[in-house]
């Protein structure tokens, strides 16, 4: 026998909003688990700092997607930011207070400084922060290489450029640490080897990642016959000094007129003598061998 189930309106009304609940459950679901933009990583509404996509690959950017920025001229960890007066006004500090980020980005890589006028100022890395006046929405990116010393700021980035206004432009590693070229190698050869090397050790990037100005295809792999993992910028094989000892020391400059910061154009500099910084029993005591080193 058949049992006919009584229907009523109330039914049918109930049935409508359990359907209404499920689909919307299975969409939110959806909205959560889709970026809305390809190659961006989904971050929760409640990150200080999260990382998207951009025309220049993922950036950094704050809770309201607006891009952040570095600025050349300062030196990371070093507590202080070089943009005072007009320039924070052209580019306003980025202070977040407690950091709170999520996967690739991590806390640890976050600190905060105390500008000279009392304020807060978040910083990446050693790097200080901040925004561009020019951006108008989220997403904009007009101030990357802005008189070229103003830069978005990168997950991951491992080679970034520094400025002076002694050396103009040149090559950091992501933590600001100074990289050099050797002028006796040639295009993709490093002529620096055995002990050379324990005083000039090599700067190797498996993938490089670094500022717009600095063209990708310039970068290249080194062939070392020790195997050591090396990178090149414009055929020059790239190095870090020994003599260097924290972030903005560029204590291997001219150093026996053979080794040069990494200059961004790819050329040698014409510079003939030692910076003031570097002590005077510094090229007799690191220059033992006879290799110019």
């Amino acid at each position: 026998m058949v049992m006919l189930v009584k229907t009523t309106p109330l039914f049918f009304l109930l049935l409508a909003v359990t359907a209404i609940l499920l689909i919307a459950g299975c969409t939110q679901q959806q909205q959560v688990q889709t970026p809305s933009t390809p190659g961006q990583t989904t971050m929760p509404a409640s990150d200080t700092v999260q990382v998207t996509a951009s025309t220049l690959g993922n950036i950094l950017v704050d809770a309201k997607g607006m891009t952040l920025y570095y600025f050349a001229n300062d030196v990371p960890a070093s507590g202080a930011s070089s943009c005072t007066g007009q320039c924070a006004v052209i580019w306003p500090v980025f202070s977040a207070g407690a950091i709170q980020v999520s996967s690739p980005l991590s806390t640890a890589d976050f600190g905060t400084i105390t500008r000279a006028d009392g304020t807060s100022q978040t910083t990446y890395h050693g790097w200080p922060l901040y925004y561009f006046q020019g951006d108008a929405k989220p997403g904009d990116v007009t101030g990357e290489n802005v008189q070229k010393i103003w830069f978005v700021i990168k997950p991951g980035e491992n080679v970034l450029v520094a400025h002076t206004p002694a050396l103009g432009l040149y090559l950091t590693d992501g933590a600001g640490n100074t990289l050099y070229t050797f002028t006796k190698d040639s295009s993709g050869t490093s002529a620096c080897t055995g002990a050379c090397l324990a005083k000039w050790p090599a700067f190797g990037a498996a993938t490089v990642s670094a500022p717009s100005v600095l063209d990708p295809s310039g970068f290249s792999a080194v062939s070392r016959a020790d195997g050591v993992n090396q990178t090149a910028w414009m055929g020059r094989p790239l190095y870090y000094y020994a003599g260097d000892t924290k972030p903005g020391d560029v204590n291997g400059q001219g150093f026996n007129n053979l080794w040069y910061v990494a200059n961004v154009s790819g050329t040698i500099p014409v510079v003939t003598t030692m910076p003031a910084t570097v002590p005077a029993t510094a090229s007799t005591s690191l220059s033992s061998g006879g290799g110019g080193y």
